[in-house]
């Protein structure tokens, strides 16, 4: 990083105390939009970081209100690491957050209200979405031709789709919570071997669909699906039948009956 770019970049660590601040400590921005590694600078947002894995460029502690701008933040084309922290987006005409050829990129601890897509990958390879929040988006996430991705840990709450898949393959879903989505996980045209775990679908008017096979258990554990019961005889907190996805065999054949995010149903009482 050249000397003038680290002196302002202090200058906005001092201004946000720290990479990683609290909600109420982000700073507003104005959209980002980075085009190749060369644009990786304090002026678009960026205060850490030298783009290596071990050190990757960081974009943290902003707000971003797109006011119907297309996007929030837009990265295409770039070869460099970097990661996305505790950033707030709202009103993105096409996305809060587009990735376009990018690869090891990490968007983390953020919040997305109110825009057409939440987070929109395409072409984009080896990134990860953790401990992100999206709510009233019309699509949380969508991926187009984008693989070996992982989405974790995430709540998706009032969405059209939640997680959208296009001719995306092995990535993987893991523990997430959504709820009052027309349609929780989509995966269509082709997308194969995708891993969908631990994750909880609650007052989703249909929780998923899928064209093409894809894992929706480990071979022990799978995921929770509200509403959905049958018969646990031998008690071990799985159902003993599976939850299916699809007619042509697509099956979570162990689903959960509980949930660490979900409150257990009251025990059982005779009322006298």
């Amino acid at each position: 990083m050249k000397r003038g770019a680290f002196l302002g970049c202090t200058v906005f660590l001092l201004l946000i105390v720290g990479l990683v601040v609290s909600a109420g400590d982000r700073v507003p921005h104005e959209a980002i939009v980075i085009n190749n590694d060369y644009e990786f600078t304090v002026e678009n947002g960026v205060c850490a970081g030298t783009g290596t894995l071990d050190d990757p460029y960081v974009i943290a502690g902003w707000i971003i209100d797109a006011g119907y701008d297309d996007y929030g933040i837009r990265i295409h084309g770039t070869t460099r690491a970097f990661r996305i922290e505790n950033v707030e987006i709202s009103g993105a005409a096409k996305a809060a957050v587009y990735l376009s050829y990018v690869s090891n990129a990490e968007i983390l601890d953020s919040l997305f209200v109110g825009n057409w897509t939440g987070i929109t990958f395409n072409f984009a390879t080896y990134n990860q979405i953790d401990n992100c929040t999206f709510e009233d988006n019309t699509d949380g996430i969508h991926f187009y031709f984008s693989s070996e991705n992982q989405i974790m840990n995430c709540y998706f709450e009032e969405s059209d789709t939640a997680i959208w898949l296009d001719a995306s393959d092995r990535n993987q879903l893991l523990r997430n919570y959504v709820t009052t989505a027309h349609m929780a996980i989509y995966l269509n045209f082709g997308s194969e071997e995708n891993t969908i775990l631990g994750n909880a679908f609650i007052d989703n008017l249909h929780h998923a669909h899928t064209d093409d096979p894809n894992f929706w258990d480990d071979g022990a554990e799978g995921n929770y699906w509200g509403g959905f019961e049958a018969i646990d005889a031998d008690e071990d907190g799985i159902w003993d039948s599976p939850f299916e996805i699809t007619s042509d065999g697509d099956k979570d054949n162990f689903p959960l009956m509980l949930h660490p995010l979900v409150e257990p149903p009251p025990p059982a009482s005779c009322d006298i």
